[in-house]
C-alpha cells in the first residue's frame, strides 16, 4: 500500500514537472549547461582553476582522468602510494588515487576531493560521487543537468513555490527530460510513461 501511494505522489509530482518548466520556473538551484557529441554530454569543470571537459557518466562511481588531462593541468609528479583497480567494459585497469587541491561544477566547489587516474582511459569522466548530494534532470530543452538538493521542497515540499527564474537560453531541444532520483531514472517523453530503472 505505502508503495502504491509513494508511487501516486510520484507520478503527480513528475506530471506538474514539464508544467513548471514551460513556466520558467526552475527547480533547481544549479543549472550545468552541456555539449553534446553523439551520445555524450560534455561538462566544464573547474580542475585546480582549469577548464577541463569532462564527460557526464553517473555509471562512473568517481572522476577519472587520464593522462592528457592531468598534464593539460600541470601535474608531473605524485605518490604512487594510493593504488587502485577499476572495473570497466574492458576489464580491469589499474590506476591511481589522486588530491586535488579544488574541483568546481558551477557554483559546487570542493577542495581536497579525491579522484581516479587511469593512465590508460580514453575518456575523462565526471562520476556520480562528485554529485551525491544532489538529485539530477537532463533538460534537453535548455541544454543544462538541473541539480536539486536531496531533501529539498521538489520532492519533498511541493507546495512551496519555487524561487524565481533567471534568464534562460532559447530552447533548441526535442522537450525530453531525464530526472534521476534515489538511484531510479525516470524519462518524460510525451508523457511519463517511460519509466526506466538504470541497468545493473
Amino acid at each position: 500500500m505505502t508503495g502504491r501511494i509513494s508511487l501516486t505522489v510520484f507520478l503527480f509530482l513528475a506530471s506538474l514537472l514539464p508544467a513548471l518548466i514551460t513556466a520558467g520556473n526552475v527547480l533547481a538551484d544549479e543549472a550545468i549547461p552541456f555539449t553534446e557529441r553523439g551520445s555524450l554530454k560534455y561538462v566544464t569543470v573547474q580542475i585546480n582553476g582549469v577548464p577541463v571537459e569532462l564527460i557526464f557518466d553517473t555509471g562512473a562511481t568517481s572522476i577519472v582522468l587520464n593522462s592528457d588531462a592531468l598534464q593539460g593541468l600541470g601535474i608531473m609528479e605524485f605518490s604512487t602510494a594510493g593504488k587502485l583497480q577499476s572495473h570497466t567494459a574492458g576489464g580491469i585497469v589499474e590506476g591511481y588515487v589522486l588530491t586535488l587541491d579544488s574541483v568546481g561544477v558551477g557554483s559546487i566547489l570542493k577542495y581536497n576531493y579525491n579522484v581516479a587516474y587511469v593512465p590508460s582511459s580514453t575518456a575523462n569522466l565526471l562520476g556520480s560521487s562528485f554529485l551525491s548530494d544532489y538529485n539530477y534532470y537532463i533538460d534537453e530543452d535548455y541544454k543544462v543537468i538541473r541539480l536539486i538538493p536531496k531533501g529539498s521542497f521538489v520532492f519533498d515540499n511541493p507546495w512551496q513555490p519555487p524561487a524565481p527564474a533567471e534568464a534562460e537560453s532559447p530552447r533548441t531541444g526535442s522537450g525530453r527530460i531525464e530526472v534521476e532520483m534515489d538511484g531510479k531514472k525516470f524519462i518524460y517523453g510525451q508523457g511519463w510513461q517511460d519509466i526506466q530503472e538504470p541497468e545493473k
